[in-house]
């Protein structure tokens, strides 16, 4: 039996090979066309897409995202900042903008829940690189006073860092964000 021209035995694709691995210089044009159009295929079939991890593309950047990246701008004190909220086609809270773009899609968790319940900031105390830093997670309000989002807020360490200031801070920039935002929707409006 024979797949795209390639001899087949025992269900396995047998493929032209000498001691250094591989011969494709061997192959045909028309089988190496073949062979990389059969492995674009595989691999938009074994992608998987879940509901809990949408990842955004450039084409897709949103205006959450925009406002991760003034927000950093701004504040020279932050060294990380993520939204996170429900997406209007989702039922899951997730990443929905982030300075660490591999955090984009990842599932809300005990920071961003606990905030959500108690409208009040969680607060975490992290050791990195034998300093003590602050991991804020803080609600975000619409114009009516409702919670649409959290936005997770990681300090610089300094000496004398205190809880205190590091939570106030987080309410100021809390602030900053949602006057720029009137709605849910907005965060999700997409941007160029």
């Amino acid at each position: 039996m024979r797949v795209f021209g390639w001899p087949v035995s025992g269900g396995a694709l047998r493929l032209p090979r000498s001691r250094e691995g591989l011969m494709f210089g061997e192959l045909s044009s028309f089988s190496k066309v073949t062979l990389l159009a059969f492995a674009g295929l595989l691999s938009s079939l074994v992608s998987p897409a879940t509901e809990a991890q949408p990842r955004q593309s450039s084409a897709t950047r949103i205006y959450a995202q925009k406002l991760v990246e003034e927000t950093l701008a701004a504040h020279s004190e932050l060294v990380g900042l993520e939204l996170a909220a429900t997406p209007p086609t989702k039922s899951q809270c997730v990443t929905i903008a982030s300075s660490e773009a591999k955090g984009i899609g990842e599932k809300c968790d005990k920071d961003e829940y606990t905030t959500m319940k108690t409208n009040k900031p969680f607060v975490e105390k992290e050791m990195e690189s034998g300093k003590q830093v602050y991991d804020v997670t803080i609600p975000i309000h619409d114009a009516e006073g409702k919670i649409i989002a959290t936005a997770g807020i990681d300090f610089k360490a300094w000496p004398e860092q205190a809880e205190a200031w590091v939570t106030d801070r987080s309410l100021q920039i809390a602030r900053e964000i949602e006057s720029k935002i009137k709605s849910k929707q907005k965060l999700f409006e997409p941007v160029a």
